[in-house]
């Protein structure tokens, strides 16, 4: 009987240690998060001293984080209001974006892979966006096509921004920006 026993234990541990290791690398950890409104970044990832759990993520995918110098990505997965960002819906964003070199804003799905859409358009950069005479950033993100600048969405589904600030000062500041320095996201509508 006491081998089973053994055997048992043995068995339930391997099994709860596989489990535990596959769920603490199977997405973003949660050590090195920072979040800042409706944004999250992680800045360590591409610095020397990343953290296991970061390395371990990295590991598992394609994902290939900016340099602690290059940059930082920030993403979103939630409308200022809390809410799930989904395809069904219009949202704006609106606002300023922190000082930097060039930057990119772009869809993806929760993975970080980029939707097959129909426009085969999927971001947007620095140098191609249209400002107001305030100077001040507005896109309008919807499975429909929009006037101004226009984000093509998936047409339904959860889904992802993705603002990625090269040579920038917050890649090293990222935890002392407010919230007012990024874009807004508001939900417009939903169908």
């Amino acid at each position: 009987m006491r081998i089973l026993d053994l055997a048992y234990i043995l068995g339930l541990g391997a099994g709860l240690g596989l489990v535990s290791a596959h769920w603490a690398v199977a997405g973003r950890p949660a050590v090195g998060k920072v979040e800042v409104g409706a944004w999250m970044a992680w800045p360590g990832s591409g610095s020397r001293g990343v953290d296991p759990y970061m390395r371990a993520y990295l590991a598992r995918g394609v994902h290939l984080p900016l340099g602690a110098g290059e940059g930082v990505e920030l993403i979103a997965e939630r409308s200022d209001d809390g809410a799930h960002l989904d395809g069904r819906c219009r949202y704006r964003l609106s606002g300023s974006v922190p000082t930097t070199r060039g930057w990119t804003l772009g869809v993806t799905d929760g993975a970080g892979r980029p939707f097959a859409l129909p426009l085969d358009r999927a971001s947007f950069s620095d140098a191609e966006i249209v400002r107001g005479e305030d100077g001040a950033l507005s896109i309008v993100a919807a499975a429909a096509p929009q006037a101004g600048n226009w984000l093509p969405l998936p047409a339904a589904g959860r889904f992802q921004f993705r603002l990625r600030l090269y040579d920038t000062p917050v890649s090293s500041q990222t935890g002392e920006t407010r919230a007012a320095n990024l874009p807004r996201i508001a939900r417009l509508d939903c169908r």
